[in-house]
């Protein structure tokens, strides 16, 4: 009877560090997501911006021509 008691024990012991593991995981994941949307938006801010720098030295240049 005593094995089935320290048994049971060890299984519950087992699920509970299951479930921490999960919501770590979870955490972990989430960070993760929060961070590529980061970069994700970083870098389409940079492409915007690359693309204004070219709009702008089309423009100078076009202007320049017109001289």
């Amino acid at each position: 009877m005593r094995k089935n008691v320290s048994l049971a024990r060890l299984i519950e012991s087992n699920k509970e560090n299951l479930n921490n593991n999960q919501l770590f995981i979870d955490l972990i994941e989430e960070k993760v997501h929060k961070k590529q949307v980061e970069m994700q938006e970083r870098h389409l801010t940079k492409q915007a911006g690359d693309e204004n720098v070219i709009k702008k030295s089309l423009v100078i240049t076009t202007n320049d021509g017109l001289s």
